[in-house]
This record gives C-alpha cells, structure tokens and sequence, in this order.
C-alpha cells in the first residue's frame, strides 16, 4: 500500500467526496478503528489511516490510483466514516 500525508484533507480530497456522494461506496471497520474494508464497484479495498511518528496523518489504500499518488474515493469515503466514529466517542 502507498502512503500519502493528509496535510489537508478538505482540499486534498475533495475530488474523493465528489465520487463518494455518486458511487455510494461501503465501509466497514476492520477489525480496529482506523482499518477500513470499502467496497468500491466491485471490488474490496483496504483503507489504513493513522498518525505517524511525526504526528502527521497518512492514508494508504491498496488501489491503483493509490499507487500513483492520487487520493482516491475509497480513502475519503473512509475518512468521512472515520471522523463521524471519532466524533461520537468524543460526545461520549
């Protein structure tokens, strides 16, 4: 899986929530918050968002247009399900 920095996700992604709004994907946690399964048109991909040692927040994805450095939908479709589950522990 290739790694991006999300340094600003609202603009680096907005392509990805574009598509989302369209292609409805399904996101399921795997396993751990922050391990996602979406489901794209046919296919199962496996999103990771973390922070790494430098506290910056990275995505990766094991999709092609991951590979070529492009923030794809199936990182933003798990970003957006990731914020509204750490919105909720927060209110909590």
């Amino acid at each position: 899986m290739f790694s991006l920095v999300l340094s600003n996700p609202k603009q680096q992604l907005k392509n990805g929530f574009e598509k989302c709004r369209t292609a409805h994907p399904k996101v399921s946690v795997n396993g751990e918050i922050g391990n996602y399964h979406v489901i794209g048109n046919e296919n199962k991909y496996n999103v990771k968002l973390f922070r790494n040692e430098r506290g910056q927040k990275i995505a990766e994805c094991c999709c092609k247009a991951n590979e070529n450095g492009m923030f794809c939908y199936h990182i933003a479709a798990a970003v957006l399900v990731h914020t509204g589950i750490m919105r909720q522990r927060q209110a909590a």
